[in-house]
């Protein structure tokens, strides 16, 4: 996990929205079928989100670019992580 700044991710987390690249962990379908894809061990990253955060909330943002994979982030405390693997 490596820490993204927040403002940059709300920014890019809005255009996410906008172009239909959101994707919430309650759009099951499409939450699993990324994760599976991707390969993305998701209780890692929550589990690690949590020793920072308070209250974190995943989200995965798949907009086909560089920007793309899972991030956990929370408002309360205004900072974010996201998903890397080192190769």
């Amino acid at each position: 996990m490596i820490d993204v700044d927040y403002y940059s991710f709300r920014q890019l987390l809005k255009q996410a929205a906008d172009r239909g690249g959101r994707i919430e962990k309650r759009d099951t379908e499409r939450w699993n079928a990324y994760v599976k894809e991707h390969n993305i061990n998701e209780t890692g990253a929550r589990a690690i989100a949590a020793t920072r955060f308070e209250s974190p909330t995943s989200v995965i943002i798949s907009l086909g670019g560089d920007s793309d994979g899972l991030y956990v982030y929370s408002d309360m405390e205004e900072g974010c992580l996201r998903l890397v693997y080192q190769t």
